[in-house]
C-alpha cells in the first residue's frame, strides 16, 4: 500500500466464513463457495490498539502504533455471536493460543458414559458449570476462543451463556435447551457483539461428554468443533505483572502509543489506548477476553476519541505476553507478523 496525496490507511476488519457457535454465527455477505485456507495479507503500517489505524497528515507518511515505524509487513471467525461472513479467506488459525486443550485428544473419540440423572431439571450434574476450549475448523485451524456456562433447567429454557473471542469480533449470547439425551442440544442467540452489528444468532450446536469429563461441542453444520475443559470464573484473572502503563515510542519524533491495563472481569473494559503524533490523537478501549499466567487476551479495540475524526480506526483482537518485567510484547491474533515491544512506564 502506497501513501496517496491525502494519505489514509484505512483498517478492514476481516472476519471469516461463518460457523455457528453456542450464541449465533457471523452474519451472512453474499453468498461464495468457501476458499481454501490463505495465508492472510500483511497489514501494512497502522495505528491502533495495537492495530488501530492512524495516519499522520503531513509529508504523505504513514505512522504504525503496532509497528511505530518498523518495516512494513503484509495482512474466520464464528461466534455467539458468531462473526460477520465475509469473503476473506480462512486465516491460518494462527495467532495466539488463548488456553490448552484440556486433553489433548482427538474429537472423534468414542462419546463418554451415560451422565447421571438431575434433579430438578433435564441436564445431568457432569455438564453444568463453566467451560472453556478452542474452536477448531475442519483443517485443525485454531479460529476461536469458547467459553460457555450452564445451569439447570428444562427444555424451552435459558441455560447457558456463551462468551467468543475471534480475530476481529467478541461475541456473548445466550442458549435455549432444545432437549437432553445422550448428548445436549442448544439453541443459540447473539446478545452482545463487539464491534456493533458483528454476531448473529448461531441456532442449534451440540455437547456430549466425553470419557475424561470434559465436553465436545460442535456446531450446527459441523463445520467447528471444540474440545471444552472446566475453568473456574474470576472477577480479578488478569496476573499482576500485566497490570501498569505500557508505551512505545515511534520512530518519527513526536509519535508513540500507550497502553493502561486494569483489572476486571470478562467482557469488561480493562484496557485503554492512546496514540499520538503531530497530526493525530487517537484513544481505544478494549474489553478483556482472556487471561492465565502467560498472556492476556483482549477483544477488539473500539474508538472513543479521534482527532482528527476519520484518521482513528477500531481494531482487532490481540494478545500481551511478557518478556520480561519490564517489556511486553503485544501481538495480533492470526497475524504473522512479529509482536511490538512496549515498555513498562509505571
Amino acid at each position: 500500500m502506497t501513501a496517496s496525496p491525502s494519505p489514509r490507511w484505512r483498517w478492514s476488519t476481516r472476519c471469516s466464513p461463518a460457523s455457528t457457535s453456542p450464541v449465533g454465527d457471523p452474519l451472512p455477505t453474499a453468498p461464495s463457495p468457501a476458499p481454501a485456507p490463505a495465508r492472510r495479507k500483511r497489514l501494512g503500517l497502522v495505528v491502533g490498539s495495537v492495530a488501530l489505524a492512524v495516519a499522520l497528515l503531513g509529508g504523505g507518511i504513514t505512522y504504525a502504533a503496532m509497528t511505530l515505524g518498523d518495516d512494513k509487513k503484509d495482512d474466520k471467525n464464528s461466534s455467539a455471536g458468531g462473526a460477520k461472513k465475509t469473503d476473506e479467506p480462512v486465516g491460518g488459525g494462527g495467532g495466539e493460543d488463548p488456553t490448552a486443550d484440556p486433553t489433548g485428544a482427538e474429537i472423534t473419540d468414542p462419546p463418554g458414559p451415560a451422565p447421571s440423572a438431575s434433579i430438578g431439571g433435564s441436564i445431568a450434574d457432569e455438564y453444568l458449570g463453566t467451560w472453556q476450549g478452542e474452536g477448531k475448523d475442519s483443517d485443525g485451524n485454531v479460529v476461536a476462543l469458547r467459553r460457555i456456562t450452564i445451569s439447570q433447567g428444562i427444555e424451552g429454557e435459558d441455560v447457558a451463556t456463551t462468551f467468543n473471542s475471534f480475530e476481529s469480533q467478541l461475541c456473548t449470547g445466550a442458549a435455549k435447551l432444545v432437549s437432553f439425551g445422550s448428548l445436549m442440544v442448544l439453541d443459540s442467540r447473539s446478545v452482545t457483539s463487539i464491534p456493533e452489528d458483528g454476531c448473529s444468532d448461531g441456532g442449534e450446536q451440540t455437547l456430549r461428554l466425553r470419557d475424561d469429563g470434559s465436553l465436545t461441542w460442535t456446531s450446527g453444520d459441523g463445520d467447528e468443533t471444540a474440545i471444552l475443559g472446566r475453568t473456574e470464573p474470576s472477577d480479578t484473572p488478569i496476573p499482576a505483572e500485566f497490570l501498569g502503563t505500557w508505551k512505545r515510542q515511534g520512530m518519527e519524533s513526536g509519535t508513540s502509543m500507550t497502553l493502561v491495563l486494569e483489572q476486571g472481569a470478562y467482557g469488561e473494559v480493562v484496557a485503554r489506548w492512546t496514540g499520538d503524533g503531530p497530526a493525530y490523537h487517537c484513544e481505544w478501549e478494549s474489553t478483556l477476553a482472556d487471561a492465565n499466567s502467560t498472556s492476556v487476551r483482549l477483544g477488539p479495540s473500539i474508538v472513543t476519541v479521534a482527532e482528527p475524526e476519520d484518521q482513528c480506526e477500531k481494531g482487532v483482537t490481540e494478545t500481551i505476553r511478557l518478556k520480561s518485567t519490564d517489556e511486553a510484547v503485544i501481538a495480533q491474533v492470526g497475524n504473522d507478523d512479529p509482536p511490538a515491544a512496549f515498555r513498562r512506564e509505571g
